[in-house]
């Protein structure tokens, strides 16, 4: 369980995310929409401690961050082999090749990161995080740069993951929120515009 209220978070004088008040139910996924520069991201970190808010009352049964999806995640200009191993040694943690395999990236192993697609990087950074043997995933955008077959293919291991763990991610595509969301978030200048489980959101959301 993670629950959130009144959080504030700023940079120098900058108010970031305001009032922020929710609380991550186990076990299922939570989807956090908005706009660029709404604070999707800002709250995705907070949520999974990587940054600690200026105010409010933060409680989670996480003692500790977990390895999370960025936007932007380390690119080390090695073989793909060593990007994906890599994770490993800092983390200290064993990983399953299984979702290597599963996003067919085993032909890719020896070719240099910066060698490849930004589609296929993204397919990489997927999965790393995916290999992870732990409960919860924080994902920031993990649609980003796909083409529809792997984008698919991604929704379709979302479903399957949510079934066993507890899942947090930001979404610009409302359509792929549909089909994996339980309870979703809308943020809008830093503050929470609406959030509700499935059914109550796009009843109520103006789309």
């Amino acid at each position: 369980m993670i629950n959130l209220k009144n959080i504030q978070y700023q940079i120098s004088s900058k108010t970031i995310l305001k009032n922020i008040n929710l609380n991550i139910q186990e076990s299922k996924t939570t989807v956090i929409m908005g706009k660029n520069g709404s604070g999707k991201s800002t709250l995705l970190k907070l949520i999974n401690q990587i940054i600690k808010p200026s105010s409010g009352f933060f409680e989670s049964t996480l003692s500790k961050p977990v390895p999370m999806l960025f936007q932007k995640p380390l690119i080390l200009q090695n073989s793909v082999n060593y990007n994906y191993q890599i994770l490993q040694k800092i983390k200290k943690h064993q990983i399953n090749h299984f979702w290597f395999k599963k996003f067919d990236l085993s032909n890719l192993s020896n070719q240099k990161m910066n060698s490849l697609s930004e589609g296929e990087k993204q397919k990489i950074f997927i999965s790393r995080i995916m290999s992870f043997d732990q409960s919860q995933l924080f994902l920031d955008e993990p649609n980003q740069s796909l083409d529809l077959q792997s984008e698919k293919l991604l929704i379709d291991l979302l479903i399957n993951e949510k079934k066993k763990k507890t899942i947090v991610m930001t979404l610009h595509d409302f359509e792929i929120a549909k089909k994996i969301g339980d309870y979703f978030i809308y943020l809008e200048n830093g503050k929470i515009l609406l959030q509700d489980n499935y059914e109550d959101f796009f009843i109520k959301f103006p789309l």
